[in-house]
């Protein structure tokens, strides 16, 4: 069994709710390039390191083909930017776009055989601890997942992290795999796969108490991490002190030495940012509801106790996240650099670790000082110190003893007045001889502390200064944090960039830093306790989805204070009945007409939401559905889905985001992280939802977007869907979702530590059995297992394993009977049927049931099965079985030589006029005879839609004639 089989066996579990995890896969040495050009601009700056062609758009590079050029295996095309202030405008504009740019690479069969690759980078959440960097084109991904759905082999999606350095290899193994969807990451590949929620190591909260913080039940080894009780979080207040109700918290090394029992101290957690639930009579500063930041020990829980001298309060649009990330890091480096060492303009130091978060608060500290800042860390790292613009010259390896000579050299053989030290053993001994005349060698490490008065004997005429910053006192800590935040204030310094987790995947947190991979801090977030007293608002809160939302959260969670959204408000069909069922329940209801995609609209109904019971939910369920596939997808379908989806969710976060909300639930879809055929803009809509969680929830803010599957029951989005929609689900393995199993599913969800939960009823066993005879979507391998061997699906002859060949060594007869089996089981599976006896092979598709999706399902089938690439218009060209399986074999076995002309002749002589008059064939025979009427009789046209004008017909694409044979152009 391989790697992808034994975590498939893990991973079949009983867990209802799925994730998406990006696995790490191997990069095979040494991977050849193939022929790639780049597209349009490159906003990723590859160019330079990829050294490939590039024309300014497809037209042009269409017409170099047609001049000569070799088509390219890949067509890359990159996509990034800056934070747009008008997202949702952003988003309409990025996916319109793009959009144009694969209908027109669809409909160009010069490049039926390349692959068009979309780059983004920071558009997916896929190392640990990762946010979501580039909400705006966080939607492509969403789209080309359709797209990959409708036109499996023709796109591949990567996503980068910003390093271009030494990315051709890694690249070219990236295209090599049969991976439609990676990202690359710190030089390797990672790809998603779903697995079931729970998969990985995850702390539970203690059954019995709500207070708990993060601890280690003896140290020695990070598996003994835990959630335990902490009594303290909900004890009296003493004098001087506030009760916390913590959104992040900033973990620092310390942690993890102390997880190691390396350090001689016990309390984990030291810094946070959070709301203000309680404050001591004695405590004037603040007052419940204010936002803050500072040292708080013991801050790994949802609640923590804490001296008001250590507290300042959360500046205006900063996360929580970014505040946690600031206490401890620049405090350090404050106390250190100008407390102890006293440095001035003109000095220099040398700080080590400097892209660590006390690293990084130091250069900026220093360079206000106006000092000359030298730097080591480990060489994968100093892309970052690059960024920071720190000179090449001085940037040096933390894990090799050459920082000391690199350094010399740089300062004019001096050295260096300061050394903010974090390193141990020989790195200190080379430190040392670093510092000139007068030097101060500034020690805040914990496992190599020296005698301050040997190292001075040794190093005359320096000074060994170690400190821990709690030895400052915390009234010296308050007027630090008091000197430091007009810095921030004035754009002087800057919070630093941070990984989170969410605390009960504190071992995952642990572990990464522990390997020094962290750049700037890691923070762990926390899960909000709900509040029973404010009101939850919930957009359709009158639709199907929306009623049973609000039914759940009263019976189930406690909320007593609903406000229910809908453009219609009271007058929406069952809001009176909604009302006085949930008014029954106990809970108060407010039902208000609001369009919660106009921004001034939604900001009114805020504003009115009562002070006594503050908004602390937000579940937004309003979404429309406006489904056609890529080819046929318009700018105006696409707007109209993005529009209650993306615009509404947008405000509702900017709106919401200094409200001290509890949980913010964005209701996504399914068809964003397994693309849906047809879906191309509610995939795209959904991916921005599912981005935005992220993007919450590492800022310390709640965050859950929940990717449905199909509900059983019918709603405004899922009621198009006929008996052979639900019978091509359940064949695939997936079953509607009842209502029981939904509410249970939403319930789970709020309790879930990641920001992305995917709630479908999945039966894995049922999605093996449909796999069995083919390749397994790269998507499930890890719930299902490893692609097994392509069934063959024409019969084996000879030793010939191409379908072609084996064709070939069929007689006649029975490879055109073979063909046809194999066209027949085909749309039978497509269709639902048991057999394929209801396939009659004179019928047209589009009488035995067959629409637009459906016929993409069955030319992907047939592509798998053949190894041909048929086009989108199969079903259209070629509109019954017969004619399909002629087709086929005319594409994988061509006949001999054409017949001569006696021969076509004698074959049009032995076919009697009857059947060439019933086939439609006699008029075009006499006509093209000379022998035809002179105004030849036409039928009239029994459609009233239909269209009699041939240049019309010539200028429709390849969907526009496929909605004309089925007789809808709405696909």
């Amino acid at each position: 069994m391989d790697q992808e089989q034994l975590r498939a066996a893990r991973d079949d579990g009983p867990d209802p709710l799925l994730r998406v995890d990006w696995t790490e896969l191997p990069v095979p040495p040494e991977t050849p390039a193939g022929r790639w050009v780049l597209l349009g601009t490159d906003h990723l700056d590859l160019s330079d390191e990829l050294r490939f062609g590039a024309h300014p758009d497809l037209a042009a590079l269409a017409e170099a083909v047609e001049a000569g050029a070799t088509v390219p295996d890949a067509v890359l095309v990159s996509f990034a930017g800056p934070e747009s202030p008008d997202a949702p405008a952003a988003v309409r504009d990025v996916v319109d776009r793009v959009l144009t740019l694969l209908q027109d690479w669809l409909a160009d069969d010069r490049f039926a055989a390349s692959r068009l690759t979309v780059l983004t980078r920071g558009a997916v959440a896929a190392a640990g601890g990762e946010s979501v960097r580039d909400l705006v084109h966080a939607p492509l991904w969403g789209l080309l997942r359709s797209a990959q759905t409708e036109h499996p082999g023709r796109f591949v999606l990567l996503d980068l992290d910003g390093r271009t350095t030494g990315l051709k290899p890694v690249l070219a193994a990236a295209l090599a795999t049969d991976e439609p969807q990676l990202a690359i990451r710190e030089g390797g590949l990672l790809a998603p796969r779903l697995v079931r929620a729970a998969t990985g190591p995850l702390l539970e909260p203690p059954a019995d108490t709500p207070d708990w913080r993060l601890d280690t039940t003896a140290k020695g080894t990070l598996e003994n991490l835990a959630l335990v009780p902490h009594p303290v979080a909900s004890a009296p207040l003493g004098p001087g002190q506030v009760r916390l109700a913590v959104r992040a918290a900033g973990m620092n090394f310390r942690d993890v030495l102390l997880g190691l029992g390396m350090v001689d101290q016990d309390v984990m957690g030291g810094e946070a940012a959070g709301v203000v639930l309680e404050t001591a009579p004695d405590v004037t500063a603040f007052a419940p509801g204010d936002r803050v930041m500072g040292m708080v020990p013991g801050s790994f829980g949802p609640v923590a106790v804490v001296d008001h001298r250590l507290l300042v309060a959360l500046p205006a649009h900063w996360t929580f996240t970014e505040g946690a990330s600031v206490p401890i890091a620049f405090l350090t480096a404050y106390y250190g650099l100008v407390d102890l060492a006293g440095l001035g303009r003109g000095e220099s130091v040398l700080i080590h670790s400097a892209t660590g978060g006390v690293g990084m608060a130091a250069i900026q500290l220093a360079r206000h000082l106006g000092a000359e800042v030298f730097t080591t860390a480990s060489p994968a790292k100093w892309g970052t110190l690059r960024a920071l613009g720190v000179p090449e010259d001085r940037i040096a390896s933390s894990r090799s003893l050459d920082f000391e000579h690199r350094v010399r050299a740089a300062g004019g053989g001096r050295g260096v007045d300061v050394v903010l030290n974090s390193l141990a053993n020989e790195f200190v001994d080379a430190s040392l001889r670093l510092l000139a005349d007068g030097g101060r060698f500034v020690e805040m490490g914990k496992t190599d502390i020296r005698d301050a008065a040997e190292v001075t004997a040794a190093h005359p005429g320096t000074s060994y200064l170690w400190f821990d910053l709690i030895e400052a006192g915390y009234d010296r800590i308050g007027r630090m944090t008091a000197e430091l935040m007009p810095l921030f204030e004035r754009g002087v310094l800057h919070p630093l960039p941070a990984r989170t987790w969410d605390v009960r995947r504190a071992p995952d947190a642990f572990r990464f830093m522990s390997q020094a991979r962290h750049v700037g801090k890691v923070v762990l977030t926390m899960p909000a306790l709900p509040d029973p007293d404010g009101t939850v608002l919930i957009t359709g809160g009158t639709g199907v989805l929306g009623a049973l939302v609000a039914r759940r959260l009263v019976t189930e969670h406690g909320a007593r204070h609903l406000l229910l959204l809908g453009r219609r408000g009271p007058e929406a069909e069952g809001a009176a009945e909604l009302t006085a069922e949930l008014t029954a329940l106990g809970a108060r209801v407010t039902v208000t007409a609001c369009d919660t995609a106009d921004r001034e609209a939604l900001a009114k109904v805020l504003a009115a939401v009562p002070a006594e019971h503050p908004l602390t939910a937000v579940v937004h369920a309003a979404g429309v559905l406006d489904d056609a596939v890529i080819t046929s997808l318009t700018p105006a379908q696409v707007a109209a889905v993005l529009r209650p989806k993306v615009d509404a969710a947008w405000h509702l976060h900017e709106l919401t985001r200094d409200a001290d909300l509890r949980a913010f639930v964005l209701f996504s879809s399914s068809a964003a992280v397994l693309g849906g055929p047809g879906q191309g803009n509610y995939a795209a809509a959904n991916a921005f939802l599912d981005a935005l969680a992220q993007r919450r929830r590492a800022e310390g803010l709640p965050g859950l977007s929940i990717a449905w599957g199909l509900w059983e029951r019918a709603s405004g989005m899922t009621g198009h869907l006929d008996a052979g929609d639900l019978t091509r689900l359940r064949r695939s393995g997936v079953s509607p979702l009842s209502d029981a199993d939904g509410v249970a599913m939403f319930s789970a969800a709020l309790r879930a530590d990641q920001a992305l939960a995917v709630a479908m009823k999945l039966d894995v066993a049922a999605v093996r059995a449909a796999l069995r005879a083919g390749p397994v979507p790269p998507l499930l391998r890890r719930l299902v297992g490893a692609p097994g061997r392509r069934a063959v699906a024409l019969p084996r002859t000879g030793g010939e394993s191409a379908p072609a060949g084996r064709l070939a060594a069929l007689p006649a007869a029975e490879r055109a009977r073979a063909l046809l089996e194999l066209v027949r089981a085909h749309a039978a599976v497509v269709l639902g049927h048991a057999t394929d006896e209801a396939i009659q092979p004179d019928r047209a598709f589009k009488q035995l049931g067959f629409d637009s999706l459906t016929a993409v399902e069955l030319r992907n089938r047939l592509n798998a099965a053949t190894g041909l690439r048929l086009p989108a218009t199969l079903l259209f060209d070629h509109p019954t079985p017969d004619a399909l399986a002629a087709f086929l074999q005319a594409e994988l076995a061509p006949a001999g030589p054409p017949a001569s002309d006696d021969e076509v002749s004698r074959l049009l002589a032995a076919i009697p006029a009857a059947r060439l008059r019933a086939a439609g064939l006699l008029d075009a025979l006499l006509a093209l005879a000379g022998a035809a009427p002179e105004q030849p009789s036409a039928e009239p046209d029994d459609d009233p839609d239909g269209i009699d004008d041939l240049d019309e017909i010539d200028a429709m694409d390849a969907d526009d004639l496929v909605g004309l044979a089925f007789g809808t152009t709405d696909l």
